[in-house]
């Protein structure tokens, strides 16, 4: 089978995690894997033998792209001649072929535009507005018959600026890869499916898994767990009627068996060591709830989740409060830290991720 280069986007901070997603999901079929950092995503770029329906599901990806070209930048005028020229049938005709096994063009004559990720810097003589036209100008030069258009184009060529070298790449997925069809209702501070993936992947995914969201707002980590792999039951449940109606409707009729209860994740109405796995996205500072309330929250939800917890059971959490959340996992006895994901893009703010084990059993 032939091998393409291919990379994904994930959030700054994922990408480690959707490298072991990779491996796991593809095993040997996925070769040579580089890493790169554009502003707040993470691009793992691979060789690839498999099918691409296999890369289609790994749930911590935002994007997958086949790889044009790497190009060296000096800061210089040159910089966007070699950005031109980069873009040759002989590049981008082996993604042309990627692109058709998995989209539709929307009409007879077709339609491209150019996206550029780069932060104008002093050591480059240009700005990233220069870069698009140039990408854009080789490829009208090479295909005279595309349109270029601004938006809801059939092709999409990103320019990613990773340290000084700009990687070019041809968008393969739509929208639908990273934000799901599932989500019609949202609330203030819901996840991204992505990261709420990235929460339900860490916590092990096992088929005989009874999973808590004790916070679950719209209910994103509980069905990116059900979409994760197979399960024994869900439960999930929040303080607010909203998110508690929010998670009904984006489940739906799916995803059976599952309990989603309106509770105060500090009393959960849950039996001892009656959970295999817990992932939630704890509050932050200023996103809800004030310092003090946080605080006493942390605490409560913590020895709850202490004491549902079976032995060797796991716990993920996702916060900005990591002061906090270690002072809180030191007052309750039996939860050792297992792993800590630093500097997590969300939304603009950072986050990091730990990964908490009950001693007794196996983790």
């Amino acid at each position: 089978m032939n091998t393409t280069t291919l990379y994904t986007t994930s959030f700054r901070g994922i990408g480690p995690i959707t490298v072991r997603e990779l491996r796991e999901a593809v095993g040997p079929t996925a070769g040579d894997i580089q890493f790169y950092q554009v502003r707040d995503y993470d691009l793992t770029r691979f060789a690839f033998t498999g099918h691409l329906d296999d890369l289609l599901r790994l749930g911590t990806v935002e994007d997958l792209f086949f790889w044009i070209s790497g190009v060296p930048l000096t800061g210089k005028q040159e910089d966007l001649n070699a950005l031109s020229s980069a873009v040759r049938p002989n590049l981008i005709e082996p993604g042309l072929a990627q692109h058709r096994q998995v989209a539709r063009h929307g009409g007879k004559r077709t339609t491209f535009r150019v996206v550029v990720q780069a932060e104008d810097a002093r050591w480059r003589s240009y700005r990233r507005d220069r870069m698009q036209r140039a990408v854009e100008q080789g490829i009208a030069r090479q295909y005279r018959r595309w349109k270029r258009v601004p938006d809801h184009a059939d092709l999409e060529f990103w320019v990613q600026q990773a340290g000084k070298r700009a990687v070019i790449g041809l968008r393969l997925t739509d929208r639908t890869m990273r934000h799901r069809t599932y989500k019609t209702a949202n609330i203030p501070g819901s996840l991204r499916p992505t990261i709420a993936r990235t929460l339900a992947y860490l916590s092990g995914i096992d088929p005989g898994d009874t999973f808590l969201d004790p916070m679950c707002g719209a209910g994103t980590i509980l069905i990116e767990r059900a979409l994760a792999g197979r399960y024994q039951l869900l439960l999930g449940g929040d303080v607010r009627d909203e998110a508690v109606q929010c998670t009904l409707e984006n489940f739906g009729a799916r995803h059976k068996p599952r309990e989603i209860r309106r509770w105060d994740a500090a009393s959960l109405p849950l039996d001892k060591a009656s959970v295999d796995k817990v992932a939630t996205n704890l509050p932050w500072g200023r996103q809800i709830g004030s310092p003090a309330e946080n605080r006493t929250l942390y605490a409560g939800a913590m020895r709850e989740i202490a004491r549902v917890l079976k032995p060797g059971g796991r716990a993920v959490f996702l916060t900005s409060e990591w002061d906090l959340l270690k002072e809180t996992r030191k007052a309750v006895p039996g939860l050792a830290l297992a792993e800590q994901h630093k500097d997590i893009a969300v939304l603009g703010r950072r986050a990091d991720i730990f990964v908490l084990t009950k001693a007794g059993g196996r983790a």
